[in-house]
């Protein structure tokens, strides 16, 4: 937990010097991600369904271009099954998926009433399981396309679709405690995560 915190603060801190060179917008947003089944040799993982928040702040360089920042949490249950023994093992696991990204958008024009855009997206992916599993750190790439409506020039709606990506296998690892030592559940293949967000654009400077 302490390192996910400890990325997001840095990356805020690489990104400030820019921050302050133009427009700064501030995102609080809210949406759906769709379940996602992850197969490998060794066993199959399901990232189920449910609901995600979180917040974006973004540098606008031009009326067509911003660097942003992003921050999302989804809570999900991992339904996981290990073919690693004799014995096929199921398990279910809540926790969450969190995302810390940095990225760019583009827009024919962010000041515009309707303003599309599109934009990738880079960063790190992290399965956090509760109970005695380990959190999982993944390498992750991202796209997203959407709207926003301009209510006035510092109040906008966002409507956004995003795919998610953690690049590597993803999995479940049992850590050791006083009852001693588990098994868990890896795969060899990606995780793609497609989910809807609305959210609210408020500009701070101009």
């Amino acid at each position: 937990m302490e390192k996910k915190y400890t990325l997001l603060l840095m990356l805020i801190a690489f990104t400030l010097p820019s921050f302050g060179q133009g427009g700064l917008k501030l995102t609080a947003f809210g949406g759906y991600t769709f379940q996602d089944k992850v197969y490998g040799y060794y066993g199959d993982l399901i990232i189920r369904d449910g609901a995600h928040y979180g917040g974006m702040l973004s540098f606008e360089k031009s009326d067509q271009m911003s660097i942003d920042l992003t921050y999302s949490w989804q809570g999900t249950t991992f339904d996981a099954v290990d073919y690693s023994s004799a014995i096929t093992k199921e398990i279910k696991i809540d926790g969450s998926v969190n995302y810390i990204m940095l990225g760019a958008s583009h827009s024919p024009s962010f000041s515009a009433k309707v303003a599309p855009y599109g934009g990738i997206m880079m960063g790190a992916a992290i399965l956090s399981p509760k109970e005695t599993y380990s959190d999982e750190w993944r390498f992750a790439i991202g796209g997203k396309l959407g709207l926003i409506f301009h209510a006035n020039e510092r109040v906008g709606i966002v409507l956004q679709s995003q795919l998610m990506v953690p690049v590597q296998g993803v999995g479940l690892a049992v850590g050791c405690g006083s009852g001693g030592c588990g098994s868990g559940v890896s795969t060899s293949s990606s995780a793609t995560q497609f989910g809807f967000t609305g959210g609210v654009e408020i500009k701070l400077n101009n």
